[in-house]
């Protein structure tokens, strides 16, 4: 079974009062949110022994704070981060509020698509787990117009050219991150 996990910086959140699992035959998936770094590191360190396989940070991570946090891993695990093509970054740049959050996942297992959320004072955060890129677009579209979302970031499946499809079907409405190669 592939074990996957989705981190976000949250403030005043952790795993036990910030977060949920979605499980299927395949895969079995956990986002939740951490107020600070030691607090990622412990986690990442759990996740490790759990024999998680892969770990997509939010884009306040970023490309230091992943490198840190790959030195705690001793398995096999991969850490990547949400980054921005410089279009995207300008507009997130631009926002007042990142209160209102939408992450797209494409998982293995998944059949119709999945939608949870976290809700807190800090930050309400919208996923969806879809099974590919198709009902990724729709998943953002509906992230968009009807959850109000202020910013996308997308799992590491989304490379450059399946990141610009997802920014195209939301015709470039909120900035768009992905934890995917954007080279």
């Amino acid at each position: 079974m592939f074990k996957f996990a989705f981190i976000e910086n949250v403030p005043g959140s952790s795993p036990e009062n910030y977060s949920f699992v979605y499980e299927n035959d395949e895969s079995y998936s956990l986002v939740t949110g951490t107020s600070s770094f030691e607090m990622t590191e412990e986690l990442i360190k759990k996740l490790d022994k759990e024999g998680y396989d892969l770990i997509d940070l939010c884009g306040d991570f970023g490309e230091e704070a992943a490198a840190k946090l790959e030195e705690s891993v001793t398995g096999k695990m991969e850490i990547t981060y949400a980054d921005y093509l410089p279009d995207e970054l300008a507009k997130i740049e631009a926002l007042d509020s990142l209160k209102e959050y939408g992450i797209v996942i494409v998982m293995d297992g998944v059949e119709e698509t999945q939608k949870f959320s976290l809700k807190s004072e800090e930050c309400n955060t919208y996923v969806h787990f879809v099974k590919d890129l198709d009902a990724a677009k729709v998943a953002a579209k509906e992230l968009v117009e009807q959850q109000g979302v202020y910013f996308l970031e997308l799992c590491s499946y989304f490379d450059k050219k399946e990141t610009l499809e997802v920014i195209a079907a939301i015709e470039g409405k909120v900035p768009v991150g992905s934890c995917g190669d954007l080279k």
